[in-house]
């Protein structure tokens, strides 16, 4: 009994780290892009997608296991592919996830207008940055009950826009497939079911429980799972209550005419989705450059704070070309990355070699696809 009790422990904790790393405000992308390229393509890419991320969830936690966590996703690359391996990863992984808390600042300036809409929006963009800031500074020991927390509000309030907008939950209006905008939801969905952030914190619950149960792929697809069903509630919820004028790259922008409890209820999602997975993000960054490249704190932590808004200072403004981007390549690139690190690390039969081939041709595709749909054309 004591045992079971400790399995379940260690599955919900395991489980719920990947949902609170994994819902984040990518959500807010998903209406706009199941709208243009259609209910059916946008499902199929959270299917598809949610499967390829969990297989990499899970090569990277056996990846950890083995190798003892003595480096970091940005030194295992240096480990196994040399300095090519090193410069690859912090292209990847310190500049994808820096350009991710730019998307994060874009859209929260907008939440801060959307709760508060005579607040200019300077003021506003001010007010959101100290206040992600805040979290980005502060300890992994203070935030993990606020990583939770947020996790279960984010999924109450979704749940509550999904039933707001009844009986017109089915994409009223909305084609199955629309050929024209069939790769757009790529990079979104990507950014959106990216998670790949909370395997090491899912390695450090594994330690503490001492690895109670041998297998940890369920627990790590059902924090997945979990992000996807929300996902497609959302944006359910959101086409079902809007007209196609208010469907909006962001949502947040297009909503100026929804009653004020809905718009208080969406601003507060955003800031609570921002809340739950700029954390782990943060730290994703403090720890490569820490830990894999020996940076001192006082010059990490005023770079995960400063760059951010430099760069939305200097154009980098649009939130679905960032969101694109960063999805699109930099997170293709970062799971190509786990997946080539554990087919170094792992001892894999043909069909595990073939699969973990397969999905890693496909982020190869899609980061070059992304390269020349948003920076050459």
């Amino acid at each position: 009994m004591v045992k079971a009790r400790g399995k379940a422990a260690q599955f919900f904790e395991i489980a719920g780290i990947v949902a609170a790393a994994t819902v984040g405000d990518g959500v807010f992308a998903l209406p706009f892009v199941f709208y243009v390229a259609g209910w059916a393509v946008g499902l199929a890419y959270l299917a598809i997608l949610g499967l390829f991320v969990v297989v990499a969830h899970v090569v990277y936690l056996e990846t950890l296991e083995k190798e003892g966590e003595k480096e970091r996703l940005l030194g295992l690359a240096e480990h196994h592919f040399g300095r090519f391996g090193f410069w690859l990863g912090f292209l990847a992984i310190v500049i994808g996830l820096l350009l991710t808390l730019v998307a994060y600042l874009i859209l929260g300036t907008n939440f801060i207008g959307l709760a508060l809409p005579g607040v200019p929006t300077a003021y506003a963009f001010i007010v959101f940055w100290v206040f992600i800031s805040a979290i980005a500074l502060a300890s992994d020991k203070e935030l993990r009950a606020l990583e939770l927390t947020g996790i279960a509000c984010t999924s109450a309030i979704i749940v509550i826009i999904f039933f707001s907008a009844w009986p017109n939950i089915l994409f009223p209006g909305v084609p199955a497939i629309n050929p024209q905008n069939i790769f757009l939801p790529f990079g979104a969905i990507l950014f959106s079911l990216a998670g790949w952030t909370s395997i090491e914190p899912a390695y450090e619950a594994r330690k503490k429980h001492e690895r109670k149960s041998n297998s940890p792929w369920r627990a790590l697809a059902m924090g997945t799972l979990f992000a996807a069903l929300l996902y497609a509630m959302f944006a359910s919820g959101i086409i079902g209550s809007a007209t196609s004028a208010m469907i909006t790259p962001d949502t947040a922008s297009g909503l100026a005419a929804w009653p004020l409890w809905k718009k208080d209820l969406l601003a507060a999602l955003g800031l609570l989705a921002v809340a739950t997975v700029y954390l782990p993000i943060s730290r994703e960054i403090k720890n490569s450059l820490e830990k894999d490249l020996h940076w001192p704190k006082g010059s990490s932590r005023p770079l995960v704070v400063l760059l951010p808004p430099i760069l939305i200072f200097l154009g980098l403004n649009n939130f679905l070309a960032v969101v694109g981007l960063v999805g699109g390549a930099f997170l293709s690139l970062q799971y190509l990355l786990i997946i080539s690190v554990g087919r170094k690390s792992l001892k894999l039969n043909l069909a595990q070699g073939i699969l973990l081939d397969l999905i890693g041709a496909v982020f190869i595709v899609a980061a070059v696809y992304s390269v020349y749909a948003f920076v050459v054309r």
